[in-house]
């Protein structure tokens, strides 16, 4: 017999995930139990199993939710009608600001991705595909001369990506640099070069 949702179903599920991203990126994901997060949810591992039936699915759910969320906002910001130079300026605020609103997922994404079983590792860096063919489009039209070797496009994609994304093993949004600072800083040194006049 199936087991009906109770009303606040998708409110507890995303607690286990959010309890789950926080202990993965504090412990890693290895280190962590069900029982580890089970205790966080103040559940009990049978309730707990009801919405995650293994520890790889709770890491699966976690990563695909929250390169869910990156895809369609930066799929948003493709589609924008305003020139790439700005598009590009929406892109980085958009990443920074979605990766440190959930600090946590973003780690758990750069740093967890290995254990997930073969299929699933498959489809989670097929999205990361999506990601990057965003931002190579965009950098074709900014400067489509130095984008004009086909095996170079990718590394300069990547090269934004890696400035992006370990930032998030050190930066908290509570600190003094807020994140749609911090990304006008990337983009300006990433299109600019750090010794350029910053624009006034």
């Amino acid at each position: 017999m199936t087991r009906e949702r109770s009303d606040n179903y998708d409110e507890k599920k995303e607690l286990i995930l959010r309890k789950a991203a926080a202990l993965f990126a504090q412990k890693g994901y290895e280190v962590t139990t069900m029982m580890d997060v089970a205790k966080a949810c103040n559940a009990s591992k049978s309730h707990l199993y009801h919405y995650f039936p293994a520890k790889e699915d709770l890491l699966y759910a976690i990563v695909k939710e929250h390169t869910l969320v990156l895809l369609n906002k930066l799929s948003q910001v493709q589609a924008m009608k305003v020139p790439a130079r700005e598009r590009f300026e929406h892109f980085v605020v958009g990443f920074v600001e979605v990766a440190a609103d959930s600090r946590n997922e973003q780690l758990v994404l750069t740093k967890e991705l290995s254990f997930l079983p073969p299929a699933k590792h498959k489809e989670m860096l097929a999205m990361e595909v999506q990601l990057v063919e965003i931002l190579t489009g965009l950098l074709k039209e900014i400067n489509p001369k130095r984008m004009a070797r086909a095996e170079i496009q990718g590394p300069y994609a990547l090269l934004l990506f890696g400035m992006i994304i370990w930032t998030f093993t050190w930066y908290k949004k509570s600190g003094k640099v807020k994140p749609a600072e911090l990304a006008s800083h990337i983009a300006d040194i990433f299109l600019n070069g750090f010794c350029a006049p910053r624009a006034q």
